[in-house]
Order: C-alpha cells, then structure tokens, then sequence
C-alpha cells in the first residue's frame, strides 16, 4: 500500500488554513496533514519531515515564507511547494520562480484552487510510462533529458521505429508516446493508427524537426493530443502533459507568443512586448472584471512607432491570452 501524502500548510491566518484543510479534505486522497503559523517551524518541517506538497504563506512571523522556502532548498530539500500571498508581491513571485515553485497563489483564492493543486500533485508524482519512437537514437536521448527534466515522474522506454512501438504497446501499458512523425518504413501517422487501437487511452504526441501544417493537421485530426516542434523543452513538455492529463496549468509563470507580440504571465503580472517597436505594456491582471489594472507602459528608445497607436491591440491580446489559459472569471 502506497503511503500518504505528505503535506504542510504554513500561514498565520486561520482563515487561509481553514480553506486548504477543506481542500484536502475534498481531495479523498491519503494525507497526512501538518500546519505551522510561522516560518521557523515551516523550515524545521520542510527539513525534517519529509513534506511532500507544501502551501507556504509569504509572510509569516519569525521568518518569512520565502526565507523558509530558500533556505529548505539550499539544503536540497525538493518539496513540491506553493507560496501563497496578497497582491502585489513582484518580489516573492520572482523568488517562486528562482526556487522552482510550482505555483504562486493570490489570496484570497478558493478551495477549488488549492484542491487543483493537490490533485495535480497526485498524478505528477506517480509513475507516468512514456515510450519514445524516433528513428534517431541521439534524438531519443535528447527527449529522454528533456522528459527527465519534467515535473512529472516519467518512467521512460524506447523504440527507433514504428514496429518496434508496437510490440512494446502489446506488451507495457503506456501512458504517453512521444512519436516522430517523419520515420522511414511504417509512417509516423501509420504508426500513431495502429497504436490508438492496441491502446485507446494512449496520449499521443507527434514530434516532428519539419513545420508541414499538412501533417500536423493529419496527426491532430486523427488523434494526437499534441504536436510538438523539434527542438522543444521541459516547460512545453509540462505544458502538453498537464493538458492531456486534464490538469491546470500553474499560473506562477507561462512564456507565448500572439501576433505582433511576444507574452509572459508571471504570478499576477502579464507583460506584453511588442516585436516591430519593442515596446513593453505590463498589467496586473485579475479574474473578475476589470481584467486589467495598473497598466505601464515602457516605451522604446528611439522609435518611430507611438506606444499609443498599438496599446488598444496590447489590451486585446492580453485580454486574449488570459482568456485561453482560463485566468478569467466566466462572464
């Protein structure tokens, strides 16, 4: 029987507590629960009581959530942590970052929240068995890094063709295969057919080094979850992964592009930069009308281009873009 999870709610106010508590609970997972009300004994548990998942206030008395936090991690504690605090705290989102946080949650939040995370948890930290198919054994160990580097716990096997796959298919149950789409003999696309009906719950993920839109509409018309673009990285692993399992993406940090502009959303902040000008328009974004708050602008030097004639555009692809990560508050 696998044991409980681990967990550490650290915040002085009772209330905050309160709310995380009743988020466990809803969870019907086995936890195995320990609350602090200030930073000192957040740090002596993080260090000693092999905490699993952690919810960390940023202010507490003693020592501050962010003290604890750093100072769990330089001594190598891997805590699957969350900070926790009321806007704006630039400074603490920046430190979550640093730290390798998973999320930053702004109070006041809501015990679905909390509960989204603790259920995320569960399924990152189990055994996720991903097969890789690539005709390239250096590619293969390169995605093989990349998934390592995951926050998911990827349990990792590989074939270098299309055959191969599926006899590994017929015999392991699989979570995710990560499959290239271009392979000499049986086709990506061939390949990915005959692997959804061995295993129809099967996640598959196209992988490909060429940008053709007509196989890339061909893998997501026919079943593929995600289609990733060689050279790819951990966080778009994480990314693709998190939404094949149905989980929420964390909102502490998430790097895209729109049209014309190049867009981050870190913590409470969307910062928007436009190519062509290179000016920066930065918002405080939140989930209830108005969307966004506090806006600064951040002209270029030297440019031609008034901030002004592109800030309508700014708002309406931030608008945009918190709108498809599902930040926004449903009208």
């Amino acid at each position: 029987m696998a044991r409980p999870i681990t967990m550490l709610i650290a915040d002085d106010s009772h209330v905050t507590v309160q709310l995380v508590t009743e988020a466990a609970r809803m969870s019907k997972l086995s936890l195995r629960l320990s609350t602090t009300d200030n930073g000192r004994d957040c740090l002596t548990l993080l260090n000693g009581s092999n905490i699993d998942l952690a919810f960390i206030d940023v202010h507490m008395p003693e020592l501050s959530g962010t003290e604890a936090f750093w100072s769990a991690r330089k001594l190598g504690v891997k805590t699957f942590v969350t900070l926790m605090s009321s806007p704006p705290a630039a400074q603490a989102v920046d430190m979550a970052i640093k730290l390798r946080a998973y999320e930053f949650l702004f109070k006041p939040f809501a015990s679905d929240d909390a509960l989204a995370i603790i259920e995320t948890y569960a399924r990152i930290s189990s055994p996720t068995k991903v097969l890789i198919v690539d005709d390239s054994s250096s590619v293969r160990q390169i995605v093989q890094k990349i998934l390592h580097g995951s926050v998911f716990n990827c349990e990792i096997a590989e074939a270098g063709d299309g055959e191969t796959a599926l006899t590994l298919a017929r015999n392991t149950q699989f979570d995710v295969v990560f499959l290239d789409c271009n392979m000499p003999g049986m086709s990506g696309i061939a390949t990915m057919k005959r692997l959804a009906l061995i295993q129809p719950r099967l996640k598959i993920v196209m992988i490909s080094a060429e940008r053709s839109a007509t196989c890339e509409t061909e893998a997501l018309d026919g079943g593929a979850c995600a289609f990733l673009h060689k050279p790819f990285n951990s966080q778009d692993v994480d990314q693709v992964l998190h939404c094949a399992f149905g989980l929420r993406s964390p909102n502490l940090k998430m790097n895209s592009t729109a049209p014309h502009f190049d867009v981050a959303i870190e913590g409470s902040t969307i910062r928007l930069a436009h190519r062509l000008s290179g000016h920066i328009f930065e918002y405080l974004w939140c989930e209830k009308p108005p969307y966004l708050r506090n806006g600064v602008v951040r002209p270029a030097a030297s440019c031609t281009i008034a901030p002004n004639t592109v800030a309508t555009v700014a708002e309406k692809t931030a608008l945009l873009q918190l709108r498809s990560a599902r930040l926004l508050a449903a009208a």
